[in-house]
């Protein structure tokens, strides 16, 4: 940019007192202004945090909100961990050091490399600028060219709450996840923005990736994507099925909420697994939209996703929900209206046996034809997304799916299908347990508690049927006849994922478990053994009755067995039949022939009931008949089931 002033100035005579005059003049005057600027904004800035002291901002709830503090071992600290989120050196320990520096920012000249701080943080200088009662004048003058354009992209209005359910077959996803859309003046949601937070990683390997993420090893970071491109991720690709709760969320608090999400660019957390994941990191961005929630402080020392949906709908922030099924649960309700004559049909025109055009031919009639076809097309394109068909032969066959079933016209009316039951609406994920029973002929009391999530047996609305993770349940037994206090067992985690095969889905069901158990041993009595048990295999049938057969192996560890351990395999079969809509029933038979370490054999079969007596208790009568080192030992017991 040229300035008009150089072409008006005369250049002085070369060798005359005026080459140094003019420019030492301007120099001095300049130096004057910014001394005089400099001056004016340390009284300024020193004014404003006087005040914010005398109205201890520090302490103030929303103040702790935007930087993310809560309670720690040093008193306070932020969970943000990347120290360019903090203007002060201490930022991470000290709010108050925090606020004295973020205010002096405000009036500091921005770097070369740098954008002003009024523009950096721009939810903290909207909440001390409306505190401490000052204006836009009060401050120097900044353009935030970069934040202006953002807003303006994104035209924050409203704000949604997503809920990707879980995939049984997903180990990742099977706490489910959240997000939040921002919905600008568009008329399609997909149109909107989602902020999402997660870890970021390249890892492939299903163990480190746990292990890393249980102990916080990853970053996680917060990013803005266009709503299509995550919910094609989680329904196309994933197969979870999403639901969407509108947030009753003004128009200023959807930008207030903004401004802070904004604060968060490219700013990193440690990312742990089962407390400052994506569900916890997101109550922050609600509780930046509207001082005075507390959402943070409902939580439990591990964050389930669908807990804080719960939490945010108890604040009254939800009131309504939609639901969008996954590509592969709309496969399932379109296979379900066909016969098998025309699901093998349709096979056909998958495998290219025969052609659309050739339906009628095939025996079908137009209604059969056009159910052929709208299922061949979502086969078709749901296999491209996975990869498994090049763009090429996609196009190819998409087209021809299209081309043949615009000549049908519209479909009759598809039934009603019922919406499933809203995941907030299901069972609580935390379950405590009191019951009695005889192992043996001993008697015991019972109590159980489990902090996560779900089991095979608990009522399955708002979940997955077939699925179950049950993590750190610990079930500790008293004895009244020997006065006996005996830990039965712990699991640290055991995962069921029973996904049933169909003609157009092949997926493999498998199961892992981990803990400490007691065991018959050799002597005669009941010992602890740590014990590691994978397996996989496959099921068939629906969410009715569900048959499963697994192969496994089996590895027990104790200063009980010869050699200290036994390992083996073996395998086997079950069956989960729901018999009413509140009795469930699993049945199931299993044999392990240990080979390695100390060598037996360990026969059970087990029946165990669950009666559903409220969205919140259950009773579950557990029979158990086991051989091991050619012992036979009957366990039998009936528990009384709580859920929050």
């Amino acid at each position: 940019m040229r300035f008009a002033f150089h072409d008006t100035v005369q250049a002085p005579e070369k060798g005359g007192l005026g080459i140094f005059i003019l420019p030492g003049l301007a120099l001095f005057l300049c130096l004057i202004f910014i001394g005089s600027a400099v001056q004016a904004a340390e009284i300024s800035a020193e004014r404003l945090r006087e005040r914010a002291r005398q109205q201890q901002l520090h302490q103030d709830p929303y103040w702790l909100t935007l930087l993310h503090y809560r309670p720690s071992l040093r008193g306070l600290g932020s969970l943000i961990d990347d120290p360019d989120f903090f203007v002060a050196d201490n930022g991470k320990w000290d709010a108050q050091a925090e606020l004295d520096a973020t205010l002096q920012a405000f009036f500091a000249p921005p770097s070369i490399d740098q954008s002003p701080a009024r523009c950096r943080f721009p939810a903290r200088y909207e909440w001390l600028k409306e505190q401490l009662g000052a204006e836009d004048d009060d401050f120097p003058a900044a353009t935030c060219s970069e934040l202006d354009e953002a807003i303006a992209q994104v035209d924050p209005r409203s704000a949604v709450l997503i809920f990707p359910g879980t995939h049984n077959n997903s180990p990742a996803s099977m706490f489910g996840h959240t997000l939040i859309i921002i919905e600008g003046p568009y008329k399609s949601r997909l149109l909107s923005y989602a902020v999402n937070y997660s870890a970021f990683t390249d890892e492939t390997n299903g163990f480190a990736y746990a292990v890393k993420g249980i102990f916080g090893l990853y970053r996680g970071y917060f990013s803005v994507l266009p709503y299509y491109q995550k919910l094609r991720e989680y329904r196309d690709l994933e197969r979870r099925d999403v639901w969407e709760y509108p947030l009753d969320l003004d128009e200023d608090e959807t930008r207030r909420m903004f401004l802070h999400i904004w604060e968060l660019k490219d700013i990193y957390s440690d990312y742990f697994f089962f407390d400052e994941n994506c569900a916890y990191q997101l109550l922050f961005l609600l509780e930046a939209a509207r001082p005075g929630l507390t959402l943070i402080d409902h939580t439990r020392p591990w964050v389930i996703p669908i807990d804080t949906v719960r939490i945010v709908r108890e604040e009254g922030l939800i009131e309504a929900s939609l639901y969008r099924p996954s590509k592969a649960t709309r496969i399932a309700r379109i296979a379900a209206q066909m016969s098998d004559e025309e699901q093998k049909t349709t096979l056909s025109l998958l495998d290219g046996s025969i052609a659309p055009t050739e339906l009628a031919e095939a025996g079908l009639n137009q209604a059969a034809q056009i159910r052929a076809l709208d299922l061949a097309t979502e086969s078709v394109e749901f296999s491209y997304f996975k990869k498994q068909l090049g763009q090429d032969e996609y196009r190819s066959r998409y087209i021809a799916l299209l081309t043949a079933r615009s000549k049908l016209g519209p479909a009759s009316p598809e039934p009603d299908w019922q919406e499933p039951v809203r995941p907030d609406r299901g069972h609580g994920s935390n379950r405590f347990s009191l019951g009695t029973g005889f192992r043996a002929d001993d008697y015991y009391l019972q109590a159980k508690i489990r902090p996560a999530y779900h089991n095979l047996l608990d009522a399955d609305a708002g979940y997955i049927a077939g699925s179950q993770i049950d993590f750190a349940d610990l079930v500790l037994r008293y004895y009244p006849e020997d006065n006996r206090l005996r830990l039965h067992n712990l699991n640290l985690i055991e995962i069921v994922s029973l996904s049933p095969r169909s003609r157009f889905f092949k997926p493999i069901s498998w199961k892992v478990k981990t803990g400490l158990i007691q065991r018959p041993a050799d002597d005669g009595g009941d010992h602890l053994v740590y014990e590691l048990s994978p397996g996989g295999g496959f099921s068939y049938g629906n969410d009715a009755v569900l048959g499963y057969g697994m192969v496994e192996t089996e590895l027990l560890v104790s200063g009980h067995f010869r050699d200290s351990f036994a390992l083996g395999g073996g395998g086997s079969l079950g069956v989960l039949v729901n018999l009413a809509d509140r009795w469930k029933v699993h049945a199931a038979a299993r044999h392990i022939w240990h080979e390695a370490g100390d060598p037996h054999r360990s026969a059970e079969a087990r029946l165990d009931q669950t009666l559903v007596t409220g969205r919140s208790s259950s009773l579950t009568l557990n029979l158990s008949r086991q051989k091991v080192h050619g012992r036979y030992l009957t366990d039998a017991g009936l528990n009384w089931n709580f859920f929050w």
